[in-house]
């Protein structure tokens, strides 16, 4: 008796989950014919916050320039939230991200674990004094993001690629002697 009531629970536990999944595949067959067309635009977008510019010039309405690599095999320009001045570039077969921003928040973008100890390097011109400091990432394997501010800009520089200090400021100082206001004392 008591196994016969066992398979009674038994059967009746089956036949009552495959009810509820017919149940439950019947509404998401209705779901899915009362959802929108594919084609159809949703009620509501957010805005890109990533506007695509023409060069370094389109950077003038945020307060200062920044420019690629003077021999950059390619770059692209943008602005992110109307005030990030970004460019993408690559030179010899490597890519980098400079940004540039009035702010005093970290505008890089860059979301890893760096090493330990950073490097940095001091410039001076007339008038002016910057620190820069490079972190490494996996010991520069991964990467490395250089940071820096003059004068209410904050200015960074980011490779994923393969790269270390010496490496990265081959790089970064021909756009560091445009960038700043060498040439004002310089000529």
């Amino acid at each position: 008796m008591k196994k016969a009531f066992t398979i009674l629970i038994a059967v009746l536990l089956i036949v009552s989950f495959a009810s509820c999944k017919k149940a439950a595949d019947e509404s998401a067959v209705v779901s899915a014919s009362d959802a929108a067309p594919a084609d159809s635009q949703p009620e509501t977008e957010l805005p890109n916050p990533i506007v695509e510019v023409e060069g370094p010039a389109d950077f003038n309405d945020l307060g200062f320039i920044i420019t690629p690599h003077q021999q950059a095999d390619s770059a692209t320009y943008s602005i992110i939230n109307g005030s990030i001045a970004q460019i993408v570039f690559t030179f010899n077969r490597e890519t980098y991200t400079y940004r540039a921003a009035q702010t005093t928040a970290d505008i890089s973008g860059v979301f890893e674990s760096f090493d330990p100890l950073p490097q940095s390097l001091f410039l001076e011109g007339s008038g002016f004094k910057v620190t820069v400091l490079v972190r490494t990432i996996g010991g520069g394997e991964r990467g490395a993001l250089a940071e820096w501010e003059l004068e209410g800009v904050r200015y960074s520089f980011y490779t994923p690629d393969r790269t270390n200090f010496e490496l990265l400021m081959d790089v970064l100082l021909p756009i560091i002697y445009t960038d700043l206001p060498f040439a004002l004392c310089c000529g």
